[in-house]
């Protein structure tokens, strides 16, 4: 087996080639699903030996564009239940920003995103929490790792690689903008709930729709530092609770 990283305008996509077929995590942003097909010709492949691709989440960046993709292969096309109208119909979707740079792509995501006409797509399948993929040739299982959006998916194979799009947002520049959590969440706890999924998961190589690819043991200090961060949270809430007149 053998992972390929393409990058595309805004995230990556990861093409999985084993000996009797490809796979797909995410498309890119509308545009660039051509890159995905000029990697699957330059490592001596078909389109038409792509079995399917797996939407980590349906934001505009991870499926614009498996439409170009789609047309030359007719692959499946696997997304969590909560987002698979989403990516029939080609709408947007944008999460809340956590921080202030966050907040700011957020407003310009919610102008520009719906003047922005992603193509519909077909053969659009709901994955199953836990499934596995053994029977299609993939050596792995799909987790639900919702927080980010409503609708994560992270495919965990069982080398220990795992595709987490934004659940992670991997190293950009290093000792600057090191590993993270997802810096856009519709609800962080769940984020952190998902981490806990994940590290349960036997994954030991994450593979992020943004930075660099990382090892589990980078990423447990931010971790313990966002459980940390929750717990005095709960903690002070429910001080707060207690101390509140009935």
């Amino acid at each position: 087996m053998r992972i390929h990283r393409i990058p595309g305008l805004l995230a990556y996509s990861y093409l999985i080639e084993t000996a009797e077929a490809l796979f797909l995590v995410d498309g890119g942003m509308a545009g660039t699903g051509h890159r995905v097909l000029r990697r699957i010709r330059q490592i001596g492949r078909r389109p038409e030996h792509l079995l399917f691709a797996l939407v980590t989440h349906a934001h505009a960046d991870h499926f614009g564009g498996l439409a170009t993709i789609q047309e030359a292969c007719d692959c499946a096309i696997i997304c969590h239940p909560a987002h698979a109208e989403t990516v029939r119909t080609g709408g947007s979707l944008v999460s809340p920003g956590l921080n202030v740079f966050a907040k700011i792509y957020k407003r310009i995501a919610d102008v520009t995103l719906p003047k922005i006409r992603l193509p519909k797509l077909r053969r659009v399948f709901d994955a199953v929490d836990g499934a596995m993929l053994h029977r299609f040739g993939l050596d792995g299982r799909i987790l639900f790792t919702p927080g980010h959006s409503s609708g994560d998916l992270t495919l965990v194979l069982d080398d220990g690689s795992a595709f987490v799009g934004d659940l992670v947002q991997g190293p950009r520049l290093p000792r600057i903008l090191p590993p993270e959590f997802s810096i856009m969440a519709v609800d962080a706890p769940a984020m952190l709930r998902s981490w806990h999924v994940l590290l349960e998961s036997g994954a030991k190589t994450l593979y992020p729709g943004h930075g660099s690819i990382v090892g589990i043991e980078k990423i447990l200090p931010v971790f313990h530092r966002a459980a940390q961060r929750t717990s005095r949270l709960g903690r002070r809430l429910a001080t707060s609770r207690a101390n509140s007149p009935a």
